[in-house]
C-alpha cells in the first residue's frame, strides 16, 4: 500500500502521466501524514514552469497542480528551499487571489528559481 501511495504522489509531483489520473489516485489515500513520503524539490518547479512555457501545461492545470501538492502533508518540501516552494505553491494555486499564472510570472520564477542549487 505504501508503494502504491509513492508512486501516487511521484505521478502528482513529476507530473508523469494526465494530471486528473494522478489528482484521482490520490484521493484513495489519506492527505496527512507524520512525515513527507515525497518531497517537492526546485527541480519539480523548473519542470513544472518549463511544461507550462512550452505549452504543455495550462494556467488552470498549473493552479491545480499547485492546489493538490499544498494541501498535502505527505508533500514535504526540499530543505532549504521550503519558503520558496511555500510561495510559488500559494501564488500558483490562488488565481483567484494572485491572478493565473502568465508566461511573464512564469519566466520570473524561472529566473528566481535558476539561482537555486
Amino acid at each position: 500500500m505504501k508503494d502504491q501511495r509513492l508512486e501516487a504522489l511521484l505521478d502528482l509531483v513529476e507530473l508523469r502521466g494526465p494530471l486528473d489520473e494522478a489528482i484521482q489516485h490520490l484521493n484513495g489515500f489519506p492527505w496527512d501524514a507524520e512525515h513527507p513520503i515525497v518531497l517537492l524539490t526546485v527541480e519539480h518547479l523548473k519542470s513544472l514552469i518549463d511544461r507550462f512555457l512550452s505549452g504543455a501545461v495550462s494556467p488552470a492545470d498549473s493552479a491545480r497542480w499547485a492546489d493538490a501538492i499544498e494541501v498535502r502533508d505527505d508533500i514535504g518540501r526540499e530543505g532549504g528551499s521550503e519558503a520558496l516552494l511555500n510561495e510559488f505553491l500559494f501564488e500558483v494555486s490562488a488565481p483567484e487571489i494572485n491572478g493565473p499564472l502568465t508566461s511573464e510570472r512564469a519566466r520570473e520564477w524561472l529566473s528566481v528559481v535558476a539561482g537555486c542549487p
